[in-house]
């Protein structure tokens, strides 16, 4: 069963004559429990793709069905608390409140869905444990490694149960040894927990975990490999 049907998504950024066609027309499917990766060179469209995909963005036009959703027909409320309640994301950048601790910042959009702060309080420990970091609840994300902050971002994302996780470029900033860690744990979700995942990344190395990987080219996927 797919869980994400993309059909004909474009996208353009500004207008004629200087417009720029950076999605012509692509087709994705996405079945439930499956690990996708798409590669690319630097500006072949597959984090504009992603972010299509992952609803944080809107195709300029296209079909896109994520969970059952048409989310092309929802508002941007309505968008907000769907990506809230059914998606989570990790960003090459962690995407980490500086002055909030590990375990508030996992805690984050648990609260902002709605819910209490014992509950979000308890989640949130309970994701930090899931990616190894049950000692470092209090930690400011200054004094967290790169690996470190990248695990709780992951924390911050598995915590709401997402259907989907989207990870874009999830070791770019990090060295061999977090890379490999980072990439281990989101395949050990998928492997264990059965978790959806979709990911870009320009190594092929960290690519070889997941079940297919898309490979795009000036905006268009020209080319699926299956791996497993």
């Amino acid at each position: 069963m797919d869980i994400i049907q993309a059909k004909k998504i474009t996208r353009s950024f500004g207008r004629e004559p200087l417009i720029t066609h950076v999605l012509r027309g692509v087709d994705v499917h996405v079945a439930e429990g499956e690990f996708l990766t798409i590669m690319g060179k630097s500006g072949a469209g597959k984090s504009t793709l992603m972010y299509q995909l992952s609803v944080l963005d809107t195709p300029s036009s296209g079909e896109l069905v994520v969970d059952g959703v048409d989310v092309m027909q929802l508002n941007e409320k309505e968008r907000t608390s769907f990506r809230l309640h059914t998606l989570g994301y990790v960003f090459q950048d962690y995407a980490l409140v500086p002055d909030l601790s590990a375990r508030e910042n996992v805690m984050m959009p648990l609260l902002m869905r709605g819910d209490p702060w014992a509950t979000a309080k308890r989640k949130a420990a309970k994701s930090l444990d899931e990616v190894g970091l049950a000692g470092k609840y209090e930690n400011l994300p200054t004094e967290l490694s790169g690996g470190e902050q990248q695990r709780v971002a992951i924390a911050r994302a598995i915590a709401v149960a997402p259907k989907i996780i989207f990870a874009d470029e999830p070791t770019a900033n990090l060295d061999t040894v977090s890379s490999k860690q980072i990439i281990d744990l989101l395949t050990c979700l998928n492997e264990t927990s059965g978790q959806t995942i979709v990911m870009v990344t320009h190594e092929r190395e960290y690519a070889l975990g997941a079940n297919r990987i898309l490979h795009m080219e000036d905006g268009m996927i020209i080319r699926e490999e299956k791996l497993r």
